[in-house]
């Protein structure tokens, strides 16, 4: 049996002094759900006499070469240095020996991939995550002391690295202030700092000018609905739905093992890894979005767990939340209190008490507060030079009971107006390719539907007609969305309605994509899906990928609609679909 490491002599408590002397470099991390990063890593120091602690980086962030040439040169061999864990969920700094380091390599193509680890020591990485792909960099430890230090008020900061969401100036401002709170080290998009004790700096306040740009809001969009241009990385657009995370009674209508339960030899992958190794490391994902029914229940855990997914897959994608467009399905509201509905009585929205775990949900993925009808705009900028600017609408806006209007969809209107109007689809000319992302169908999906299904509009919005006819209007090419857990392709001339004299009779066409559900154990013949939609100068690739029983994703179905050029003042038309073979 080792030691247990509280027994190695540390810089915490009254050894303060000393250890404000050692600690240079700071590494922020957050427990995963009720696992407890620092006990999980202490456990194997107890029975290893060591453990390797990886570092995740964030999307936009630098290998931080410097920091790690400097801590390589500081340790190995007989050499040790102390670092600091920053808990950002619990703001609370822990110090750690570190004897060795694995510095992060780019590929070629100026990639972090992941490092392997020496042969024989995968067991000192906690079970967890030992067998993920996520890890950039690892440090060897050597003892992690269980009480946290004294940091804050403390410590200054180093030279800071350079971050998206801060100006060269702001951070050479900085350079020798006090940290004061976590606060300061919450709202930087990095997840390693040089800091120095306030004994070698003088610890001086940042100016309240400074300060003040500090914890102002960072680069991250601050509305659901904006037009800034977002450019993207790639011409691939990720669309999931469906994956329903779920807990307790319920867990099993989830299909993939969750990253917080470990790994053993013989496991499932979990959702993030299915996907993002049946994508590959040799694809850039440029923006991702996701047509609801995140959970089962709708209940906070649940919604805890979807968004720890979807973080994850964007720092595996490497892209920020300003890349990422989610909508609520009708399993993110939650059903009233209401037990009997009236045929005859007036249809309500959604109360607010239905929607609150979803806005919490929100407020913690993007830093913002949704908009009253929880529907999301952005204009994303593709290398190929087609602007893609998508509506994304929660058609899950009725108020619903257990035994009435269970799953029936609807749209408010005025929803998809300010979006259109914020975009400019009142005019007819354009160039950017316009695309309408929901939850519930805008066509029936099946040949042959349940009667009982009757009662529950059979997935549709209960307002599909009247969607696609404003779609066609604003000239949307394609419409995304999910709901009944099947892969699906359809297109659909729109007419207006015959009882009156109009301007023009053919609205236009409309492309439709169904998304399969991604995780959900509620699937014909244990399948689940996602799709890769690839924008060109010329048209739309689209790829939908299956998974059979939790097995690999692997292509199944590949279309593409060519672009066209209609009328005296140009305005992009979306073709026919035409399919090919996938390619395994």
């Amino acid at each position: 049996m080792m030691a247990d490491p509280q027994d190695t002599p540390s810089p915490a408590g009254s050894r303060q002094q000393e250890g404000q002397a050692e600690i240079h470099y700071l590494f922020r991390f957050r427990d995963f759900f009720t696992t407890k990063t620092i006990e999980e890593h202490r456990k194997l120091i107890a029975q290893q006499g060591a453990c390797w602690w990886g570092w995740w980086k964030r999307p936009q962030e630098d290998s931080h070469a410097d920091i790690w040439d400097r801590l390589n040169a500081a340790t190995g061999g007989a050499q040790q240095a102390w670092v600091g864990l920053f808990d950002s969920g619990h703001d609370r700094v822990y110090a750690a020996l570190v004897d060795r380091i694995i510095p992060p390599h780019a590929d070629p193509f100026g990639r972090l991939n992941q490092l392997p680890l020496p042969e024989g020591e995968e067991a000192l990485v906690p079970a967890y995550y030992r067998d993920n792909s996520y890890s950039r960099a690892w440090l060897r430890m050597v003892n992690i002391i269980l009480e946290p230090i004294e940091f804050f008020g403390k410590f200054a900061f180093g030279k800071l690295p350079l971050m998206a969401n801060f100006s060269t100036e702001v951070a050479e401002q900085l350079q020798g202030t006090l940290i004061s709170e976590a606060l300061e080290l919450r709202v930087m998009d990095t997840t390693v700092w040089e800091v120095q004790p306030v004994s070698a700096t003088g610890g001086a306040q940042a100016s309240p000018r400074t300060r003040q740009r500090l914890l102002s809001p960072g680069p991250l969009l601050k509305h659901a609905v904006s037009r800034d241009a977002i450019p993207l990385q790639s011409n691939l657009i990720l669309h999931l739905t469906d994956p329903h995370f779920a807990v307790g009674k319920f867990a099993k209508q989830h299909v993939w093992r969750f990253d917080e339960e470990g790994k053993p030899k013989s496991s499932k992958p979990s959702l993030c890894e299915a996907v993002s190794s049946a994508i590959g490391r040799d694809r850039k994902i440029g923006a991702v979005i996701v047509t609801g029914d995140l959970t089962f229940m709708g209940s906070e855990e649940e919604f805890e767990r979807a968004r720890k997914f979807l973080k994850t897959l964007l720092g595996v994608f490497n892209i920020d939340e300003n890349r990422l467009i989610v909508i609520p399905g009708n399993h993110d509201i939650c059903w009233t209190k209401q037990e009997e509905y009236s045929d005859t009585a007036e249809v309500e929205v959604a109360p607010p008490e239905a929607r609150k775990n979803y806005e919490k949900f929100y407020h913690d993925l993007f830093e913002h507060p949704p908009n009253e009808y929880l529907s999301m705009g952005r204009r994303f900028v593709l290398p190929c030079g087609i602007v893609t600017e998508v509506c994304a609408l929660n058609s899950s806006s009725l108020a619903q009971g257990k035994n009435f209007l269970a799953g029936m969809g609807r749209i408010e209107e005025k929803a998809m107006q300010d979006i259109a109007q914020e975009f400019g689809w009142d005019r007819a000319e354009g160039l950017a390719l316009r695309v309408l992302a929901i939850h519930h169908h805008l066509a029936l999906t099946e040949n042959h539907e349940a009667a009982w299904e009757y009662s529950k509009g059979f997935g549709i919005a209960s307002d599909a007609a009247r969607t696609m006819r404003l779609a066609a209007n604003y000239g949307v090419h394609l419409a995304i969305h999910g709901h009944k857990h099947r892969a699906f392709v359809w297109r659909s001339s729109v007419y207006e309605l015959p009882e009156h004299a109009q301007r023009r009779w053919r609205l236009g066409d409309v492309s439709i994509i169904g998304g399969g559900s991604v995780g959900s154990s509620s699937t014909d013949l244990e399948s689940n899906f996602f799709n890769l939609i690839e924008v060109g100068s010329g048209g739309l690739t689209v790829e939908m990928f299956r998974s059979m029983k939790q097995g690999i994703f692997q292509p199944m179905s590949k279309l593409k609609g060519r672009f066209l050029l209609e009328g005296a003042q140009p305005r992009l038309s979306l073709d026919d679909w035409a399919f090919e073979q996938p390619t395994s």
